[in-house]
């Protein structure tokens, strides 16, 4: 079966969870009944208010439900107090408004202390349905936002990048040719010719860039051997190597994870040594965590020199190179197309010694 498409990663603290082992509580009568509800959903449900700051201080939640009587009847200071000093994520307070005394009162005092929604319940009615749905539509609208102000970046971003790094190739052509009126047996023609091809390479690679970033609609099961080996044949290896060392399936756009990997290997050639590996990053399971929210994905590693720590920041940002004839477009159009996909990456040492670009974040297809 394959994953739910976004899936939907809910922490619910209650003061009734029930009397399972520990402090996290895997499924109550509640978490259950909402998975049911949409099979994008993943409830992880706590009743203790050290374990609940605990798991909401992590990485893996996109929204927190929390039952007014939750922590000593001060649900919603738990949900106050928690969001101080980082990003807030989509939170919902549930009333029951059999059990509080002045249900509009804690509604009203919610809402102005910036709660995401409040979903009123009464005792003996079905709630699943109702907070199903607002869960939902609190980490789409949040998803929505998220999504929209990464757009409004990328057009900053490939505006400043039109308008800087096509100024210089066209400067030089203008005034080559205007020397070359005056001088029409000289070198001027050549050199603009060379700073009007440099021109096309740029505005090749930004409408890659501007195409590569946006979101996929539809996520498809690509196999990493078969695209690698693909791209293999496309990009100029010269008498490099290839190893694969995995047949993971993954959930991508194929054409965009293509782009991705032809540029990952590419790099890999050019600035590497003889020798490319692609292969599978594999979580590092341990006694006290073995868990889901690992990342797993594939990463591409050389044997050449390797990328400085000082360095490995900047090499994707727009038009960073060592390479006097590239663009500088190549690895930044490697993480518009990962950060379109909701997946991350980064670079760190291989086991040779060279550059390993790990992208992470992947679902797997099975």
């Amino acid at each position: 079966m394959e994953p739910s498409e976004n899936p939907i990663h809910v922490l619910l603290a209650s003061a009734d969870a029930g009397d399972g082992a520990g402090d996290t509580v895997a499924a109550t009568p509640t978490a259950r009944s909402l998975e049911r509800r949409d099979d994008r959903f993943t409830v992880e449900t706590v009743r203790d208010r050290d374990a609940a700051a605990t798991l909401h201080s992590s990485d893996r939640f996109d929204c927190v439900v929390v039952a007014a009587d939750f922590a000593d009847g001060d649900g919603l200071g738990f949900l106050v107090d928690e969001v101080e000093g980082r990003e807030a994520l989509p939170r919902l307070l549930v009333v029951g408004v059999d059990r509080v005394a002045d249900p509009s009162a804690v509604v009203a005092e919610a809402l102005a202390a910036g709660v995401t929604d409040v979903v009123r319940i009464s005792d003996g009615v079905p709630a699943s349905r109702l907070l199903a749905n607002r869960i939902a539509n609190a980490v789409e609208s949040r998803r929505a936002a998220t999504e929209a102000d990464r757009q409004r970046e990328r057009l900053d971003r490939f505006v400043s990048g039109v308008s800087h790094d096509l100024k210089s190739p066209l400067n030089v052509a203008q005034g080559r040719l205007a020397l070359a009126r005056d001088d029409p047996e000289g070198e001027h023609l050549d050199v603009a010719a060379t700073a009007v091809d440099r021109t096309l390479e740029l505005i090749a690679d930004l409408l890659t860039l501007a195409k590569q970033g946006e979101k996929p609609r539809e996520l498809e099961s690509v196999g990493l051997r078969d695209t690698v080996e693909e791209c293999w044949a496309t990009v100029a290896t010269g008498d490099a190597t290839l190893v694969v060392e995995s047949d993971r399936r993954v959930l991508a756009d194929p054409s965009r994870l293509k782009q991705l990997l032809e540029n990952l290997i590419g790099n890999a050639v050019a600035h590497g040594g003889d020798d490319v590996t692609v292969g599978a990053v594999i979580p590092m399971y341990t006694a006290t965590r073995a868990d889901t929210g690992l990342p797993t994905g594939f990463y591409v590693a050389d044997d050449g020199p390797g990328v400085p720590e000082t360095e490995r920041d900047r090499v994707f940002e727009e038009g960073y190179t060592t390479d006097n004839e590239g663009t500088g477009f190549g690895l930044n159009i490697v993480r518009e197309v990962a950060a379109a996909h909701g997946w991350d990456v980064r670079v760190t040492e291989s086991a040779g010694g060279g550059a390993r670009f790990e992208v992470t974040g992947v679902d797997n297809a099975e």
